[in-house]
Formats: structure tokens, C-alpha cells, sequence
């Protein structure tokens, strides 16, 4: 079996994730895992499929020819590396220019690879501005390590909350 990394963008419209669901069946492929959105009116989605080699040239053929949809693929990695702890990590700020290259720059500094980031502004209605939220999910090593992850994003501003969640 091999494992597929596909990310899809194209505008959205209903329809899209059975449409892309279809072609991995028909192709005796299953769908692992994803993340779907919709963003500025268009539809984005990182997929992980897996489909036996006798099959991954013509699923692969008919996901790059799908009609307004921009596709890229690339092969997994289905080794069985260790894994380290994940941590999940919610850094709260008033929204301003470059607060994403902040905290990932604080994180890049320290060594720390992004599982996964989510982001959203959302309005502060009783402050009169913008609230920025980071949802993160890093692999952490160690507590030595999860405190230097935190002491570095909270010195980033006088404003910047940081919560953890630790499993």
C-alpha cells in the first residue's frame, strides 16, 4: 500500500468532498485522514490517502484532472518513526501585523516542528479590536523543553496569553 499526501484548492462549491471521496473508492483507495476548509470563498483540504500500487497511477491521474480543482501529490511516509508527545497550545494576542511569523519564529528558534496550526481573528466587542487565536499541536520532548516552548511565546508581547494542554 502506499500513502498519499493531497492537498486540493479550487472555488468552493457543493460537492467537492464527495467528488474526491468517489475517485478514492473507485480506485480502492481509503481516506485516512484530512483537513477541509473553506477560506475566502474557496475550498482547501490537505488529504492522506492510501491505495495499493496497482491502483495509485490512475487514482493519482484522475485526482490531478479534476475539472476547477488544483491538485498536488505527494507519497507519504508510512515508516513507523517514534513519536514524541503532542502538545496542544493555544496562544491568545490583540491581532496585529506578522503575530504568525512571531510565534512561529519562536518556535523554529527553539527546534520545535508544527504538527498542526489553526488561526482565526475574531472581534472584541467590550475592547473595541481584534482578538488573534493560535491553536497548535507541537511534539515536545520533555517538561524542560515544554517550558522553554512557553517562556519563548510569552515573551513575545505583553498582550500574548499562552495556554497548554498537556495529555
Amino acid at each position: 500500500m502506499k500513502q498519499l499526501v493531497v492537498s486540493v484548492i479550487g472555488k468552493d462549491r457543493p460537492g467537492i468532498v464527495d467528488q474526491l471521496s468517489s475517485l478514492v473508492v473507485q480506485h480502492q483507495g481509503n481516506w485516512l485522514a484530512s483537513s477541509l476548509t473553506e477560506l475566502a470563498g474557496q475550498f482547501a483540504g490537505i488529504l492522506h490517502l492510501e491505495v495499493d500500487e496497482q491502483h495509485l497511477n490512475a487514482l493519482s491521474h484522475d485526482l490531478l484532472n479534476q475539472e476547477n480543482l488544483l491538485v498536488n501529490i505527494a507519497e507519504g511516509d508510512s515508516s513507523n518513526s517514534e513519536e514524541q508527545q503532542q502538545v496542544a497550545i493555544t496562544v491568545t494576542a490583540n491581532d496585529r501585523v506578522g503575530i504568525v511569523q512571531e510565534v512561529t519564529q519562536a518556535l523554529n528558534t527553539l527546534g520545535v516542528s508544527l504538527s498542526e496550526i489553526n488561526t482565526h481573528v475574531a472581534s472584541a466587542p467590550n475592547w473595541g479590536g481584534l482578538i488573534f487565536t493560535a491553536n497548535l499541536t507541537v511534539p515536545c520532548a520533555d517538561d524542560e523543553q515544554l517550558g522553554a516552548i512557553q517562556e519563548s511565546l510569552e515573551s513575545l508581547a505583553d498582550d500574548l496569553m499562552v495556554d497548554i494542554e498537556q495529555d
